[in-house]
């Protein structure tokens, strides 16, 4: 009798070693969720003055939960990704939040959440999803196809619903600047010239001819199109090209051209020289924001700012990186009097910019450290950054301690408050609970004259698991 236990348990293993594989599943997901809770001062614009400013207490906490999963069916490429934000700002009352547009106390937002299949050169994606490229980063609810061939030839198209702030679990983070998130409130009010196509669907499309590693060379041609109450919103077209071979030369383009004003709006173009001990590059930028079309900012100031830089990277061996960069950039002060909205002379103001930085970087096992010195002087004022940090790893970097220290010196030509001595220090102290789990805390000081004091603390509980 005392040996049949070992009996049932040998029958047990044989038949786990037999149908095992048949009921074995290849899916896989991985679980990833943060806690915030943010403890922060703002400054109040009402009852305060320059002398003696009013700061306001902020509480909130915020969770983040990300889920992704793998080979969801046996052998297929199927997955499904998603990223979820829930939030609450413990200081402000529902009442007093429906008084501002586009300010919640309390919800979620979804970032992020799609099925994905591949087959082939094949792979598409259905559901909330995240298109970055030159023109911008944009989220959408709906269908994204993309095909390569073996040769590097392919394509992609994609359409569906710009996610927009008063739509479903959504943030207006990555709809177009330029308008209110909604004139619900108005509307309600009976507020003349209140717009109630601000919370309108606004269908886009758009599709792209791609060229991938063909002699290290990618590139790309793309059109999208968005379109709110039957009117074109936002109609661009973009180039953007690539070449690189690892170490040695390197260059990147891309424009953006802004088919309803007939101009580029975003420009950029890079050439770098990678060797074993330094690299060089240089770069040039022109940014716009992306405006609606029904914002008045699109007609009457689109001015852009256009920039350059050279950088110098030195990493000899050892435990020293160093780094220079030169920068000048040129704000473009053309106002739209066209529309007769307005009479602005810029004559005489300076609109350009010349500055730079160096800074130097140590790692040496568990300790690390950087110092970074900024210089930028001309439209606007002048501004003199210094930016000191360190962090040591104890017990095989279970608990961590990171330090920073900066200092400016600030003279603002259009905000008197913002000229003086400004000081911030900031302490993080992390520790591991267990390999997928870790426990931060933040804690910062700022001393300047806008402010004058004030202080935050974040307290961060991460959580990463794999299934």
């Amino acid at each position: 009798m005392r040996r049949a236990p070992r009996r049932v348990l040998a029958r047990a293993g044989a038949l786990a070693v037999v149908l095992g594989p048949a009921m074995a599943s290849a899916s896989a997901f991985q679980v990833e969720a943060r806690t915030e809770a943010q403890a922060y001062q703002i400054r109040s614009y009402r009852q305060s003055t320059p002398s003696e400013p009013v700061l306001l207490p902020r509480r909130r906490i915020v969770q983040y939960l990300g889920l992704t999963g793998y080979e969801l069916v046996t052998g297929q490429d199927v997955g499904f990704e998603s990223s979820l934000r829930l939030f609450a700002d413990l200081g402000l009352p529902r009442g007093e939040a429906a008084k501002i547009d586009g300010l919640r106390s309390e919800d979620a937002d979804l970032l992020y959440a799609f099925v994905r299949y591949g087959v082939g050169g094949v792979e598409g994606k259905l559901g909330r999803q995240l298109y970055v490229d030159v023109a911008d980063i944009l989220a959408f609810d709906g269908l994204s196809v993309r095909y390569m061939s073996r040769l590097g030839v392919g394509a992609e198209v994609y359409g569906g619903l710009w996610v927009k702030g008063a739509g479903f679990l959504s943030s207006s983070v990555y709809q177009p600047d330029g308008t209110r998130e909604s004139d619900v409130r108005r509307l309600d009010q009976g507020v003349a010239g209140a717009d109630p196509t601000l919370t309108a669907l606004e269908p886009l499309y758009g599709a792209k001819l791609l060229l991938e590693n063909l002699g290290g060379v990618a590139a790309s041609l793309g059109y999208r199109r968005a379109m709110v109450d039957g009117k074109t919103d936002i109609e661009r077209a973009t180039v953007e090209a690539r070449y690189g071979r690892g170490l040695g030369l390197s260059a990147l383009a891309g424009v953006d051209f802004d088919l309803l004003r007939r101009q580029a709006a975003q420009a950029r173009a890079q050439v770098r020289w990678d060797g074993e001990v330094l690299a060089v590059s240089g770069e040039a930028l022109r940014l716009s924001p992306v405006f609606s079309a029904d914002s008045i900012w699109y007609w009457f100031a689109y001015a852009p700012r256009d920039e350059a830089r050279v950088r110098l990277d030195v990493f000899p061996r050892g435990v020293l990186r160093y780094y220079a960069q030169a920068v000048g950039s040129r704000y473009h002060t053309v106002i739209n009097d066209t529309l007769q909205l307005a009479k602005v002379d810029l004559s005489g103001q300076r609109s350009s910019t010349l500055g730079g930085s160096v800074g130097a970087s140590l790692r040496r096992e568990r300790f690390r450290s950087a110092l970074d010195v900024t210089y930028r002087e001309g439209y606007g004022g002048s501004q003199l950054w210094a930016d000191l940090t360190a962090g040591y790893g104890f017990g095989e970097g279970r608990f961590t301690l990171d330090g920073r220290l900066s200092a400016a010196r600030i003279r603002d030509g259009f905000n008197p408050l913002l000229a003086g001595n400004f000081l911030g220090t900031q302490v993080w102290a992390s520790q591991a609970l267990s390999r997928a789990a870790r426990l931060s805390l933040v804690l910062e000081n700022n001393v300047n004259p806008f402010t004058r004091w004030d202080s935050k603390v974040f307290f961060l509980f991460d959580l990463k698991a794999s299934l």
